[in-house]
């Protein structure tokens, strides 16, 4: 009677550890896409004419190739963030050089990295959001005064 309870506890056991990760599996996609246009570094991926478009660039916390070779990504995922403004060290050398290089959208990530510390990811996802979509619907790429679509009369 002992070995039969004991092979039916393995069994129940082994159902209880596939249910729980394929319900973290399950949580971990949601939480990917809730998040996937707030790059680790401070980028509104949302506003790049290239996330999922022109390169089909999945943002950085999806895509493989063209990131790949992106130090603060690794970082970030290394040491499990959701974004570098979560770690202590920030802003690290690495993260410093990025932002002072002279490139415009590197700036601007430093600012949201600062923005979100105050106003938190889901406001300034929610914000992002707004200021990158025209009233047409269509989407506005980072710095634009107009939307992508050359028709849009608004």
């Amino acid at each position: 009677i002992f070995e039969e309870y004991c092979a039916t506890a393995i069994k129940v056991s082994i159902r209880i550890m596939l249910l729980i990760s394929f319900y973290l599996k399950k949580i971990r996609g949601i939480m990917m896409e809730r998040y996937e246009k707030l790059s680790l570094c401070g980028l509104y991926c949302g506003g790049c004419k290239n996330y999922k478009e022109n390169y089909n660039c999945m943002g950085c916390r999806n895509e493989k190739k063209l990131v790949n070779d992106c130090h603060t990504r690794a970082c970030c995922i290394a040491k499990g963030l959701l974004h570098c403004g979560l770690c202590e060290d920030f802003p690290c050398s690495e993260l410093s050089e990025f932002y002072n290089d002279g490139i415009g959208h590197h700036q601007l990530a430093y600012k949201n990295m600062l923005k979100i510390k105050v106003i938190g990811v889901e406001q300034w996802l929610l914000e992002q959001e707004e200021e990158h979509t025209c009233k047409c619907g269509k989407k506005k790429v980072w710095f634009a005064t107009k939307c992508t679509d050359e028709d849009c009369q608004i």
